[in-house]
């Protein structure tokens, strides 16, 4: 197998990870190998991260609280607090999660990057049969660093998924989710809201692998994006032949705020079962000015009208957070960040 001679960002990388195991030693050898994937690679096509991180030089670290082991096996009912903290330099970091059959569990991950990172968490988690996860990835801080959280998920018959990601972006996001879905009465809902304003970019790429008969999946994430920022949606479903009856919808809608903003989406279907209802939609637009109209006329002041019918517009994903308090945080969040970019 050839070897590509690798960049500095490359290098610190591979060092980070010397004598790792597992996935970890899977990305290491990746990136010996392939490098970082650039444009030419077809999923990294619009978010190219090794020019992203082509001014790092040194290793760093990536620091994960709440997780005391490699392998988490939450209780009923717990809620598992993940806090992510990418430092300067290269870094990564593999969490596995087991959701035991008949076991709910809500996950909360908050994720920031350090001016200078490259950082790369990856959650391998496993919903057994009949068990329930929520999962809500919330990423704040990363204006100036580049952050890559992925995780693979193994969904089980009669299992139930619940994920939603709410970003702000960074000078390179990306969540990365591939779902393996069993069917059989098991659900997925994927969901996400990103608000990208000046030099922030996100990439919200999604997978949903349909094995077996009798399976759903929703996913709907809607976006805002200003000038000279860039958001990025890519979502697949693959609907193996076994998985008739199967239910799949994907929905992305956005925002662009200003004709300088750049949103790139690829929704995708591939289908090989012949008794099954799956559908996808993509929508980018700009702000109703008829609805803007109306608000001035009220008096309300142009830059709180916007943010009052963006925040509108993006709330919808959040109220599938079942937590009332945390769905009204990220809430005032979202609307804490409108008002500074209105």
């Amino acid at each position: 197998m050839g070897v590509i001679k690798p960049v500095a960002a490359e290098t610190a990388l591979i060092d980070a990870l010397d004598g790792a195991t597992g996935w970890l030693a899977q990305l290491r050898e990746a990136t010996r190998t392939q490098g970082l994937p650039t444009r030419r690679h077809e999923m990294w096509k619009w978010s190219d991260l090794r020019r992203a991180a082509a001014e790092i030089t040194a290793a760093g670290t990536i620091t994960v609280t709440g997780a005391a082991s490699g392998v988490l096996e939450p209780a009923d009912g717990e809620t598992v607090e993940l806090g992510v903290l990418a430092s300067a330099g290269a870094s990564a970091a593999a969490i596995g999660i087991v959701v035991k059959s008949g076991r709910s569990v809500t996950l909360v991950e908050r994720y920031s990057a350090e001016a200078g990172s490259l950082g790369h968490i990856h959650l391998d988690i496993r919903i057994e049969d009949g068990a329930r996860l929520e999962r809500i990835c919330i990423q704040d801080e990363a204006e100036a660093g580049v952050l890559v959280a992925s995780s693979s998920i193994d969904l089980a018959v009669n299992a139930h998924l619940t994920q939603i990601a709410f970003s702000f972006g960074g000078k390179l996001v990306r969540n990365e989710t591939h779902v393996r879905h069993a069917g059989e009465h098991s659900e997925a809902h994927l969901h996400g809201v990103y608000l990208l304003d000046e030099g922030r970019h996100n990439d919200y790429t999604s997978s949903v692998h349909h094995t077996g008969p009798g399976g759903i999946t929703h996913q709907l994430v809607k976006g805002a994006v200003t000038a000279h920022a860039r958001g990025v949606f890519q979502g697949k479903f693959k609907v193996d032949r076994a998985a008739q009856l199967t239910d799949a919808k994907m929905t992305h809608r956005a925002l662009m705020l200003d004709d300088r903003a750049e949103i790139d989406a690829k929704p995708e279907l591939e289908i090989y079962a012949d008794n099954v209802q799956c559908a996808h939609g993509n929508a980018i637009g700009a702000l109703d000015e008829t609805a803007l109209f109306y608000m001035r006329q009220r008096g309300i002041p142009l830059a709180q009208a916007r943010a009052l019918l963006i925040e509108s517009y993006l709330a919808e994903p959040l109220d599938f957070i079942s937590d009332e308090a945390l769905r009204e945080q990220l809430r005032a969040r979202l609307r804490d960040r409108l008002r500074a970019i209105s």
